[in-house]
């Protein structure tokens, strides 16, 4: 229980245990604003204690709040009071310091963070706090040399030094890059950034803060820029000697957004801190990123790919050698090539991006996460054998002995604060495996039925079909498929062809097909419900996001057999798609060409070239600043469906990116869902997989 108390600073518990006692209720769109837990937790080995990020939804203001807290064998506690934000947290060697990113203000009189705006990743500064919580001190002192600190998983990091005298981060210079006659002005040159989530950024520098004996009232005496070019680099690690950085960067001509879309060529940088002087240690043709020292310093591990190709690849492990002093060409060469035609099975399975930090076991293995199927594993691979094993946690958390690595994920285990207790209010939505066959492939997905309090089967269907398509529906409780169990519907969520998950061959197998083959895969998956009389076959509706938008309006010029559709930042036309989205290549990757090269193949694989054939109400909502999928696509999908006389509604939602973040957004986005679905129910469907 007193994991439980700690936790009374914000979750209101006495009122909690009340509702405890009562008869549990189900799951709706307003548990949002209830859901909370911990984004981040990152183990002190030297103190045996971890802090922790933990996020919640303010009840007034309906907006997240992201919190500092500490866990150890005490229990969890919050370790500021009113709960200043924080968005990441990195831990001193010596486990006395908490380096915080933050968005609080600066005192008074001093240089602020320059804003970005809403629909955009949040501009930090760097904050220090005691582990104890007395002190929470800025980096920076009144002037600041630095602007916006990055925050996100692709170019964001923070780190001490491993002697606890330096810290590295990530930021731009905070400057406007309008000249001043455009200011004047008052114009904007359209100029090349990173896209989807770095809207108002400039270019991501390394810099190096020299932090003071005694902070006073900042924490550094010096800083450094140690990049200065129009290169974006990212994921700084220092070498054991901390005298070295090493980074990954996209030095070449062809730069495109990188958020969830890692396939341009990145290569590995080492960067001697003092002198600022650069030598490349990796040439692969695609992307080397998410560099990990040994801990000689004289080797690394980091994840690759040999092809600019899918926007979310299959990365192979590369095991690269250089020395610091001698600079001799490294040499790299990947533990396993997963890229190859494959004639034994994979010694290890298939890495995700990042690789944890630190991932070291010793001098011998790596650990790291991987998708298989629909589970999310851990797994430990020796770099000689290149043999991989599931890492399987153990209870014995006291181990001093254990690697950092290890005693990263079991502290993290041990010491993480449950996630949204409201749970335990609500009725059980149980996930379960679904497997079926279609033309040769052995497929699964999601299926979430309602609890059986709800409802009994045969349960209305909402296919819920993931984005990418280069994603995957995996287990585990999802807010959007739960409250959609919780109202009756069993929701379907299937990983067809082009899912990751399974490998480079699956991957690839719905290049040129989008909507061909992908879409046959899930039909025949709702034809496998309609079998096990799952499902009542003549409720069927569909709701889908980004790509999953591409396939609910693909899926309504195509079929018949849904009495609803709700499609959320759809792809809907491909030319579009090309010419205003901040990824380029997924059009042309996925495609094989540019617009005027396939022109043919760029209209058949467009929603929108066949919506003459649609009958389906379709409810279609967009984030208003969405550079991934821009607004466009769907107000001229509502248009054509308007021409048509076919009931449909557009619903725009301001300050939002790609993803709909915004609490009060997601709400009404169920809500509204939920509202459409039910008004069409008594709409009949005619279950026809024709044109």
């Amino acid at each position: 229980m007193r994991p439980i108390c700690h936790l009374a600073f914000f979750l209101a518990v006495t009122h909690s245990l009340l509702i405890l006692a009562a008869e549990p209720t189900r799951l709706v769109p307003e548990d949002i604003y209830k859901l909370a837990g911990p984004q981040l937790t990152v183990a002190s080995p030297k103190t045996g204690a971890a802090a922790v990020i933990y996020r919640r939804v303010d009840q007034t203001s309906k907006q997240e709040r992201f919190a500092l807290g500490w866990s150890d064998s005490e229990g969890y506690r919050l370790l500021e009071k009113d709960e200043p934000d924080a968005r990441n947290v990195a831990v001193s060697p010596d486990g006395k310091w908490l380096a915080v990113r933050s968005t609080r203000l600066r005192p008074q009189g001093w240089k602020q963070i320059p804003a970005t705006p809403l629909q955009s990743d949040v501009a930090t500064d760097i904050w220090l706090v005691s582990t104890d919580g007395k002190q929470a001190i800025p980096l920076a002192g009144p002037e600041k040399p630095y602007g916006r600190v990055f925050n996100d998983p692709f170019y964001g990091r923070v780190a001490f030094s491993p002697d606890g005298k330096r810290l590295v981060f990530v930021a731009d210079d905070g400057v406007d890059p309008r000249t001043k006659e455009e200011i004047e002005a008052d114009v904007y040159v359209d100029r090349p950034d990173q896209g989807e989530g770095y809207t108002g950024y400039g270019t991501a520098r390394i810099w190096v803060a020299e932090l003071k004996e005694e902070p006073g009232d900042f924490a550094a005496s010096n800083f450094l820029k140690v990049t200065n070019d129009d290169v974006w680099y990212g994921d700084p690690q220092w070498t054991p000697d901390s005298k070295w950085l090493v980074v990954h960067a996209n030095k070449t001509n062809d730069v495109e957004a990188v958020r969830f879309s890692i396939n341009k060529n990145y290569d590995i940088f080492l960067i001697e801190v003092a002198t600022t002087r650069q030598h490349q240690l990796t040439f692969g043709p695609g992307p080397e990123v998410s560099p990990r020292l040994h801990p000689d310093g004289e080797h690394l591990i980091c994840l690759s790919s040999p092809r600019k190709g899918p926007h979310a690849d299959v990365f192979n492990l590369q095991w690269v050698d250089f020395t610091v002093a001698g600079f001799g060409k490294p040499s790299a060469v990947n533990l396993f090539d997963h890229h190859a035609e494959l004639t034994v099975e994979p010694p290890h399975s298939i890495p995700t991006f990042p690789l944890p930090d630190p991932c070291w076991d010793g001098e011998s293995a790596v650990i790291y996460s991987t998708l298989v199927g629909v589970e999310n594993k851990t797994i430990r691979v020796e770099i000689e054998s290149a043999k991989g094993i599931e890492l399987n946690v153990g209870e014995d958390y006291s181990n001093n002995e254990l690697s950092p690595a290890v005693r990263q994920v079991t502290l993290s285990k041990k010491y993480s604060p449950p996630s949204n207790p409201i749970l335990k209010e609500r009725f059980i939505a149980v996930d379960h495996v679904l497997r079926w066959k279609n033309e040769g492939l052995e497929l699964e997905g999601v299926l979430t039925l309602p609890p059986r309090e709800i409802a009994k089967r045969p349960y209305p269907l909402v296919l819920y079909p993931h984005g990418g398509p280069h994603s995957r529906s995996s287990k585990g409780f999802g807010a959007t498929a739960h409250v959609l169990a919780h109202a009756g519907y069993a929701v379907f969520q299937p990983n067809f062809r082009g899912s990751t998950g399974y490998g480079k061959k699956f991957l690839d197998a719905d290049r040129n097909d989008l909507g061909g083959g992908d879409m046959r895969d899930i039909l025949a998956g709702i034809e496998h419900l309609k079998q096990e009389k799952l499902i009542d076959p003549d409720r069927q509706f569909v709701f889908g996001s980004s790509y999953g938008g591409f396939m609910t309006t693909w899926l309504i010029g195509h079929t018949r057999q849904f009495r609803a559709a709700v499609a959320q930042n759809a792809v809907t036309d491909m030319n579009v798609m090309w010419g205003l989205s901040d990824i380029q290549s997924w059009t042309q990757y996925e495609l094989s060409g540019l617009p005027w090269e396939v022109p043919e193949r760029m209209h058949e694989r467009s929603p929108y070239s066949h919506v003459q054939k649609v009958t389906t109400p379709t409810l279609l909502v967009h984030s208003h600043d969405d550079r991934r999928v821009p607004l466009p696509m769907s107000r001229m999908y509502h248009q054509a469906l308007l021409a048509r006389g076919v009931p449909t509604q557009l619903v725009i939602y301001p300050d939002e990116g790609h993803g709909i973040r915004q609490p009060k957004h997601q709400v009404d986005v169920l809500r509204r869902t939920l509202a459409w679905f039910a008004t069409h129910d008594n709409r009949p469907a005619a279950h026809s997989s024709g044109r």
